[in-house]
């Protein structure tokens, strides 16, 4: 059978085999033209005569039409098969297949590659889209022109050509090929109005290609290209982008390298570092190693030192995450690792839940080639989900115990870290202390290898010791040891093992040689709640000037009692750290703990409430505690405030449950509140819930009316985002009781706020309408316009659940007038949203198209880009329900794309179950077939949270009902013909289109 093969991009031409065939005059291409561009549809002579006789009577356009419908007629049925008909006064054109036209086979591959995209497979949409744009190869519709005509091409560029770019672009960069998406998004820019998601991923890959300075020029020429082609700024994302380019080019590295230094003087476990060789085999993709061993022993420096000589063997770069497994301060909460790993690789937001953020982990990563450590693991549940997410990457986890889950489930390899040999151990003192007087009292350094039983940590320490007293022979000095001067200070806890009681040995016996100031400076190190720290932290511990307090740390670091992260952060071997905690409170008065303790949580609150008013300069701030003697880090804008509360998360959070148990309530609370908006921000649920349940202990202490209610209402926010309803309303239920009675009239207002959103959740409509008619009233009292307008819109969505339409929309109108009145962006995209739903809801479907449009205008300000996916959805349910469905399809794989991204689950379904009827429609059942059963999966998680989701319950079960019997949905949904070029599809074929598809509650 022959290829035919008719082509509308560019000179309107028919190929047969690859032979083109000649279709007469230009008026007799426009004709085929415009019948190609409009297929299935129709084509009204009164639009042929505009676009082709614009100056010509309609009798004569009559007889200039005919005779070239019947010489198209012929060469149709000479070539394919197909035919021209005519209906009443319009020509449509019949043929075999709408991929036989280039245009319309762009769209079916444009499809298909959404579809890739929503399951992943990067690789197809390469292939699908590179065969679609390869047909894209001049100006469309040649022969036409005229209005009609440059609408038809700018519709063609605008919604099928530059969004499959923008498609391609995205897949390109996941699949790490950044020379191709950096060629390609550098024309589009030049082709293009200012987009910034092409433009996001054009400078992610010049990240990636380490081009900062090509990256930075870019930005600063887009800034201004979009400065006048829309009048304002890049969004939030582009910006962050820009702020992690500036960063990385600021410290001249390009793949993140974040292994610590390693030791100069490592010896022995040659064995250890030969079978680690061995699992480079193949490149060692997905290979996990687990290094256990008593603390100590040296695991991770074992680990850093493979790791560094073959760093050149993970040219993506390597993560080093230390997991607090054992020690003080609390372990990393798992999500929490995902979460470091993604901020580690620049990822501009961290989703919610653990499964979003290791699907978001696996995304950042792609196909890069990177090593992992993990360093200081608890248990295996900690680390399998970091271990799933990286499962391509080269892993190393050290860990005091032995994670035997991991060999089976994960097929780790577990190796055992013994202690050093005798021989190596002996190889170590010798190097520290120098041949020529080890030689001398070999018999003594044998007995001090012995019973420093080969750990390394000891063996370096007391050769230190020994090699800073060149006058004493090594004989006396092992005697002295022997005697283990310092365990009668520090005596031995119940807790101890062997080995630490070995380490506390050596430790004291090397911390006599201290000066008096750097021993006590040592000593206070115990009172910061984790063993790394800050120079500012420790100069407030020891109230003395940054410059003497880094010259004290740097004599710890001489004497292997320290570890200097970088010039100003400093580590402490956990040991090392309970071991300062055992001095502190032994030779420290009580008095001078207390005071040091003080300073160090002045510094802490003073930070962190500098960093709460950068974040967030329009919130009440949280009030100053009075007295408070150390000045704040050094912080001047919001990406200084968030790169400080990053460094410092697992500090403050392990400070507030310390401040708690050593009486510092006020600062305990305090501190609690100013990193919690911080912490939602990037998802840290559990360590908030740490932190704020020991603030809670706090106030309940202090019998604090604002620090109760506060704390409350932050912990039910937290709960509510974890999904537990019912502890939500409970924590909000007591913020609400306590604000009211101390008359805080503000707290009062959010925890009502709160406490509504909750009951209208769980389907209280009532109690929540009540609510939020209270909120109003305060609103408007205190002339809180913005908390006026977000109770209007919640009172809107409560009465429309209620089925009062007018009231509602009434209230929805009254939240766009305020928001306009005060200029709020976010807001007008809130209720313009909303506003398109409801009217789709009423079967307004026009008006609800004009308010999308609206929400379309300002959301780019806005930088909303959770509204903008339900947007996108709303478009696409509506355009459905017009029979435009195309544009439906190209809508809906956008939000699809967008919400999956975001974890915004319940509006990713709802997209998933309106392409899927797209499809349908237009015949394509084993594509929405696949589309469904993927909406089901993600509407079933939705469904089985606390909040008792009615909508997704409805989804869910008509879903499977269409996947039970996509021949019933067929004959629900009657393949359309595609809509006049002339005229809308009446309201009745509107309404037969929606007949398949359940009509949903909105909220």
């Amino acid at each position: 059978m022959a290829l035919v093969e008719f082509k509308i991009i560019g000179r309107t031409r028919l190929h047969i085999d690859g032979n083109e065939r000649d279709l007469g005059s230009a008026k007799q291409r426009g004709v085929l033209a415009m019948l190609l561009y409009a297929f299935p549809g129709s084509v009204q002579v009164a639009l042929m005569a505009q676009v082709l006789w614009p100056d010509s009577a309609a009798e004569q356009v009559k007889r200039n039409v005919q005779p070239i419908i019947s010489r198209l007629r012929t060469i149709l049925r000479e070539s394919c098969g197909g035919r021209v008909d005519k209906g009443g006064d319009a020509y449509r054109l019949i043929l075999e297949s709408p991929e036989m036209i280039d245009f319309h086979r762009f769209r079916k591959l444009a499809e298909q590659a959404r579809v890739a995209v929503g399951r992943g497979d990067h690789a197809a949409v390469r292939t699908l889209l590179g065969e679609a744009l390869a047909l894209w190869d001049d100006r469309p519709l040649h022969e036409l022109q005229g209005n009609w005509a440059d609408h038809c091409r700018e519709q063609m560029e605008h919604f099928e050509l530059r969004p499959a770019k923008y498609v391609l672009l995205e897949s390109l960069f996941q699949l790490g090929e950044h020379w191709e998406v950096v060629a390609r998004a550098g024309r589009l820019a030049t082709e293009a109005q200012p987009n910034e998601h092409s433009a996001g991923l054009y400078m992610r890959s010049l990240k990636a290609l380490g081009r900062y300075a090509t990256a930075v020029d870019f930005y600063a020429d887009f800034r201004q290209r979009l400065a006048e082609h829309v009048g304002t700024e890049p969004g939030p994302e582009l910006t962050g982008i820009y702020r992690a380019i500036m960063r990385e080019q600021a410290s001249t590295a390009a793949p993140p390298r974040q292994l610590r230094r390693r030791a100069k003087n490592f010896i022995g476990r040659d064995d250890l570092l030969a079978y680690l060789d061995s699992r480079l085999e193949g490149g060692g993709r997905g290979q996990v190693v687990a290094l256990d061993g008593m603390p100590g022993v040296g695991k991770s420096e074992l680990a850093l030192q493979w790791a560094h000589r073959h760093a050149h063997r993970f040219p993506d770069g390597n993560l080093h995450l230390v997991l607090r497994g054992r020690g003080a301060g609390t372990p990393l909460a798992p999500d929490d690792a995902l979460a470091s790993l993604l901020r580690s690789l620049g990822a501009e937001r961290v989703p919610a839940s653990s499964e979003e953020r290791q699907e978001e982990l696996r995304r950042a990563l792609g196909t890069r080639r990177m090593l992992i450590l993990l360093d200081d693991a608890q248990d295996v549940a900690q680390v399998r989900p970091v271990v799933e997410a990286v499962a391509d990457c080269f892993t190393i986890i050290t860990s005091r115990k032995r994670l035997v889950g991991l060999r089976v489930r994960d097929q780790a390899d577990l190796i055992r870290v013994p202690p050093l040999q005798p021989g190596d151990s002996i190889r170590l003192l010798h190097d520290e202390i120098g041949h020529a007087r080890s030689a001398r009292d070999l018999d003594a350094l044998h007995e001090l290898a012995w019973m420093l039983a080969g750990l390394p940590l000891a063996l370096q320490i007391v050769a230190q010791h020994i090699a800073h007293r060149p006058g004493v022979p090594v004989a006396e000095l092992v005697d002295d040891f022997r005697r283990h001067d310092g365990l009668g200070v520090l005596g031995a806890g119940p807790q101890d093992d062997d080995e630490s009681v070995t380490l506390h040995t050596a430790f004291s016996w090397s911390f006599r040689d201290l000066p008096e100031a750097t021993a006590r400076m040592f000593r206070l190190l115990g009172l910061n709640a984790t063993a790394e720290f800050s120079v500012d932290a420790a100069a407030a511990l020891l109230d003395e000037p940054v410059d003497v307090v880094v010259g004290h740390l740097n004599t710890l670091v001489r004497a292997n009692l320290l570890e200097a992260v970088n010039a100003r952060r400093f580590r402490l071997h956990d040991v090392l750290h309970s071991y300062a905690m055992r001095r502190v409170r032994s030779e420290e008065p009580v008095v001078s703990r207390r005071h040091a303790t003080t300073r160090l949580l002045d510094w802490y609150l003073a930070s962190s409430a500098l960093a709460a008013r950068l974040l967030d300069p329009q919130a009440s701030p949280v009030p100053r505690l009075s007295g408070m003697s150390a000045a704040a880090a050094d912080l001047t804008d919001r990406a200084d405030a968030l790169d400080w509360l990053t460094r410092e998360r697992a500090n403050l959070v392990a400070t507030v449950p310390q401040a708690v148990s050593r009486g510092f309530h006020e600062h305990a609370w305090r501190l609690a509140a100013n990193f919690y908006e911080a912490y939602d921000r990037s998802g840290q649920y559990e360590d908030l819930l740490v932190s704020l349940q020991a603030a809670l202990e706090s106030a309940a202490f202090l019998k604090n009316p604002q620090a109760l209610s506060g704390t409350h209402n932050d912990l039910g926010m937290t709960q509510y985002r974890l999904g537990r309803i019912a502890q939500a309303r409970d924590h909000f239920s007591t913020a609400l009781r306590i604000a009211q009675e101390a008359g805080l009239s503000e707290i009062y207002a959010i925890c009502l706020h709160n406490a509504a959103a909750v009951h209208l959740a769980l389907g209280d409509t009532a109690t929540a309408v009540k609510l939020y008619r209270e909120v109003l009233d305060s609103a408007r009292e205190s002339g809180y316009r913005n908390v006026e307008a977000y109770a209007m819109d919640q009172l809107a969505n409560a009465y429309r659940k209620m089925e009062q339409d007018d009231l509602a929309m009434a209230h929805h109108y009254g939240a766009l007038e305020i928001r306009r009145a005060i200029g709020d962006v976010r807001g007008q995209a809130i209720t313009l949203t909303e506003l398109g739903r409801f009217h789709h809801f009423k079967a307004e479907h026009e008006e609800a198209l004009e308010r999308l449009r609206e929400a379309f205008a300002v959301l780019p300000l806005s930088g909303d880009q959770a509204r903008t996916g339900e947007a996108l959805t709303a478009v696409a349910e509506v355009e459905y329900d017009l029979g435009r469905f195309s544009d439906a399809i190209g809508h809906a794989a956008k939000a699809v794309s967008l919400c999956a991204a975001l974890g915004a689950r319940e509006h990713h379904g709802r997209a998933l179950h309106v392409w899927g009827h797209a499809l349908v429609a237009t015949g394509r059942l084993d594509e929405a077939s696949e589309l469904w059963v993927r909406a089901t999966e993600v509407l079933d998680e939705v469904a089985e949270t606390e909040v008792l989701d009615e909508v997704a319950e409805v989804e869910v079960r008509v879903l499977r009902e269409h996947l039970e019997s996509l021949e019933v949905v067929r004959n629900a949904i009657p393949v359309p013909r595609a809509p006049d070029l002339t005229t809308a599809p009446s309201r009745e074929v509107a309404e037969r289109h929606s007949h398949g598809r359940v009509q949903l509650v909105r909220e």
